[in-house]
């Protein structure tokens, strides 16, 4: 169940962006619970007394009676709220510098595009999963979901991306460097080909390293600095933890 929260001051605009949600809902089997409130102070007056967090917000920023650069440092600053996703919608694209400490996950501009909605709520749901710890993906016409621990490597070859499972292997069509920004900081780039999840190597050398399953990938010269001082990272840490 997503919890999601409209605030403009323009019924018509939130009716219109509610019925987009539902449908974007209804389109990918996701259960959405949609409020609306026309007023920054109304909806103030509703993060102070409920309990449930809001997933994700979107906000207008020219409301009649306060503007949605105040309510934005309101929910991060006075709630201490870093979790619900602002999304702000504006007629205005000055207001982009003004929103930096808020750390707005989007700006979507007036009137609102139905594709950008949704390419928004893609991306809503990709950070989502990421918290949770589940990767999805897109092939033959279906979402699939696996859990990120499960993941040994990602290999990227003839445009598909191949997932190489303790258990098997999936593929989908995609690029690693679209991939690589939902990916946990377990994971790490060793080769143009390669994105490694380092909870999986059993050895590793100057240019290469073998992962659990047996598989020895190679690390090519641009990422090799970056693998060792990651490598070191992590001994580290793990040493911190036995003393």
């Amino acid at each position: 169940m997503f919890h999601i929260g409209i605030c403009d001051d323009c019924r018509e605009i939130g009716g219109e962006l509610e019925e987009m949600l539902y449908s974007y809902g209804e389109k990918h089997g996701i259960q959405m619970d949609v409020s609306i409130w026309y007023t920054g102070e109304n909806l103030c007056g509703y993060l102070k007394n409920s309990e449930q967090i809001l997933d994700v917000l979107f906000l207008d920023i020219e409301l009649n009676t306060t503007d949605g650069v105040q309510i934005g440092r309101f929910i991060r600053e006075e709630m201490d709220n870093l979790d619900t996703m602002i999304i702000y919608i504006s007629g205005n694209s000055s207001h982009a510098m003004d929103l930096f400490r808020i750390q707005p996950l989007e700006f979507l501009i007036k009137p609102l595009d139905a594709g950008k909605v949704q390419e928004v709520m893609d991306r809503v749901i990709r950070l989502t999963e990421k918290k949770k710890g589940i990767f999805e993906y897109y092939s033959g016409g279906f979402y699939f979901k696996v859990l990120v621990k499960d993941i040994l490597y990602l290999h990227s070859q003839n445009k598909k991306i191949h997932i190489i499972l303790k258990d098997g292997n999936k593929e989908f069509n995609g690029k690693l460097k679209d991939v690589i920004p939902d990916m946990p900081g377990s994971f790490i780039q060793i080769h143009q080909s390669y994105v490694i999840n380092f909870d999986h190597i059993d050895e590793c050398s100057y240019d290469t390293v073998k992962m659990k399953n047996g598989d020895i990938l190679s690390i090519s010269q641009p990422y090799r600095k970056q693998v060792r001082e990651q490598m070191a990272k992590r001994m580290w840490r793990k040493r911190g933890e036995y003393v």
